[in-house]
């Protein structure tokens, strides 16, 4: 838990590390006793799950993004020459276009993610559920936070050995998205964030 700098006047304040919507003591110069719940204020986002996002709102956000990225991506396979079948893998369509379709649409996926994430926590299709990702100590995402998020996601633009980690991946997050104390999955483990309800 980092101090509060020292001109902060005595007061209640959120201390960094605590649990989100809790408060404790400055008294001017050092922080006094444990952290205490905002009056008002929900249960901690880190600590209780009444604030997580359920599977299902997190799921329909994924599928929204989906739809909202379909025509960008269409656009660049057809300009690549590799159309939708070939952007599916399938049909009379080169490798280079497949290839170059599979990482543009990639590369398209990730700037939306990032742009999204660090501008307000949440892409379209998780503000159209209510929801928004944040750190496990509910301040707001900033850019190294993002940047880690979108690891695994990024390893989709490798031809074939990518493509199957990244299967693998989702398969874990299909799973972890419902057993996961903190429905906690492999992007948010390694980026330590959490996507909460707002």
């Amino acid at each position: 838990m980092s101090d509060t700098p020292q001109t902060q006047p005595p007061g209640w304040y959120y201390a960094q590390g605590d649990p989100p919507d809790t408060q404790r003591y400055w008294d001017g110069t050092q922080w006094q006793g444990g952290p205490q719940p905002v009056p008002g204020a929900g249960q901690a986002a880190a600590g209780g799950k009444a604030d997580l996002a359920s599977p299902w709102s997190r799921l329909g956000a994924r599928i929204i993004d989906g739809f909202v990225l379909l025509i960008p991506n269409i656009i660049v396979a057809f300009i690549l020459g590799a159309g939708v079948y070939g952007l599916a893998g399938g049909g009379d369509v080169s490798f280079a276009a497949q290839f170059g379709a599979g990482v543009l649409s990639t590369v398209i996926g990730l700037v939306y993610e990032f742009y999204f994430l660090t501008k307000d926590g949440a892409t379209i299709g998780k503000k159209a559920l209510n929801i928004k990702v944040v750190q496990e100590d509910g301040s707001p995402l900033n850019q190294d936070v993002t940047i880690r998020r979108l690891i695994l996601p990024a390893l989709n633009a490798i031809p074939v050995v990518g493509t199957i980690i990244y299967g693998i991946v989702g398969l874990a997050t299909a799973i972890m998205i419902f057993v996961d104390d903190r429905r906690q999955v492999p992007h948010d483990k390694i980026a330590k964030t959490l996507v909460v309800r707002t």
